[in-house]
């Protein structure tokens, strides 16, 4: 895979995950200690889910790895296929755990010179007292730090719970599609 090709599926899923891909080596994760789904003593509602968004947008915003990461159960799931402009380049980047979204941030925030939203919004489904989705529908152009423009767009789905009586989200799937930006000469 070619270092153009991480970078477009790495940008595409912080642009995603975190309103949202480092291919990992192939390595053992270790197994995290189990997570008690702590029992809500509320139901979950929209304006939780809401909530939760809108803290991912403020981390985005600032470019905060540990807000977004403090957003995200620490078994968090990601799962990012990206296609390229022709349509003929497909990548799937799978993520687990804390460390690998970690790594993802900090090498999209690095290259990310400047960004502009041209469309978003939000659906948010509550499935029962403890689980919800938001599924959120965006296109924006960016720069990288090297002066590319890009233009992408992306439907991610994330999925909510409680985990130990917190909302966070628990994973994550976005498909997008990514673009070099044509010239306005």
């Amino acid at each position: 895979m070619s270092i153009k090709s991480k970078f477009l599926a790495c940008s595409a899923l912080v642009f995603c995950l975190t309103t949202a891909t480092i291919p990992l080596s192939a390595k053992a994760i270790p197994v995290a200690p189990p997570i008690e789904v702590a029992q809500a003593t509320a139901q979950l509602t929209e304006e939780d889910v809401q909530a939760v968004i809108d803290l991912l947008q403020a981390a985005r915003d600032n470019r905060d790895i540990e807000g977004t990461l403090e957003l995200m159960a620490p078994f968090a799931v990601t799962v990012v296929t990206v296609e390229s402009g022709n349509g003929l380049s497909t990548i799937t980047t799978h993520l687990e755990g804390m460390d690998a979204h970690r790594q993802m941030l900090e090498q999209s925030f690095s290259q990310v010179q400047s960004r502009e939203s041209l469309k978003n919004y939000v659906t948010i489904d509550i499935i029962d007292d403890n689980f919800g989705l938001a599924k959120i529908y965006q296109m924006e152009t960016f720069e990288t730090s090297a002066g590319e423009a890009w233009i992408a767009a992306s439907q991610t789905v994330l999925r909510l719970g409680r985990v130990d009586g917190q909302v966070l989200v628990t994973s994550a799937t976005v498909d997008g599609w990514i673009s070099a930006r044509p010239s306005q000469d």
